[in-house]
């Protein structure tokens, strides 16, 4: 695959590492202005679904560009290992 390729695919990982941070500062915040806790739990659920459905769409992106990482086995994967707000 050609580095145009590449490169494009490791900005939409880098753009969705900001929006997943971005996220994280959000639920902070709300916290610290002693927001419902209802409201942040539903902000942490909505910011994981957003991240779940981005490594799957990158996983894709790496398969399909050739670049490959993505083929080892999934049975150790902790499903929620890394979420956004520990939820």
């Amino acid at each position: 695959m050609n580095d145009d390729i590449r490169r494009s695919i490791q900005e939409v990982a880098e753009a969705m590492a900001h929006v997943n941070r971005a996220f994280k500062d959000y639920m902070g915040q709300l916290q610290v202005v002693g927001k419902d806790p209802n409201e942040i739990h539903q902000v942490a659920k909505n910011a994981d679904t957003l991240k779940d459905s981005g490594n799957i769409y990158m996983s894709w992106a790496r398969h399909y560009a050739g670049i490959g990482g993505d083929e080892g086995s999934t049975e150790d994967i902790d499903e929620d290992e890394g979420r956004i707000a520990g939820f």
